[in-house]
This record gives C-alpha cells, structure tokens and sequence, in this order.
C-alpha cells in the first residue's frame, strides 16, 4: 500500500519543484518584488500547501482503493435499516 502513495507524493513534489525551479531559472522571483525572506516564505507555503493537499488526496485515494468507506456504509445499513425514499419534486421546498 504505502509504496504506491510514495511514488505518487515523489513525482507531486518533483513537479513542484521542477515549476519553482524554472521560475526561478526564468525570472528569479524578481518580477515578484519581494526579498529574499518573502520569497522563502512563499516558495515554502506553496510547498507546504500542496503538500498537505497531495497527501489528503492520496487518503482519499487509499480509502477508496481499500473500501474503508464501503465497510462503514454496510455497517450502518444493519445498525439502521434502509435509508429513507428520497424526497419528490412535491416534497422539496
């Protein structure tokens, strides 16, 4: 399981890296006007940010791969019952 999720941040984060990479190379931030400070900080955000925005995917992706949701679904079918009729348009408000 954990291989496949590895491989899928390695190539997140290679690409993220390889984008701030030619910016860099292109224009050096310049054209930003910001510092050398502002500018770690939002190269570091932006990393982080996708980061946690990868990881969470690949959560969702494993939950699914592994029908985590499925079992629940199917335990709360026999705790409950069947869930009720969906309402119709007369229904509605």
């Amino acid at each position: 399981m954990a291989k496949w999720i590895w491989t899928f941040v390695g190539i997140c984060l290679a690409a993220i890296l390889a984008t701030l990479g030619a910016l860099w190379a292109f224009s050096g931030f310049k054209g930003l006007g910001l510092g050398l400070e502002g500018t770690v900080a939002l190269v570091g955000g932006v990393t982080l940010t996708i980061a946690l925005g990868v990881g969470l995917m690949a959560l969702v992706f494993a939950s699914d791969k592994f029908e985590r949701d499925q079992e629940v679904y199917r335990l709360e079918q026999k705790h409950d019952g069947p869930p009720p009729p969906a309402p119709t348009g007369s229904d509605v408000r």
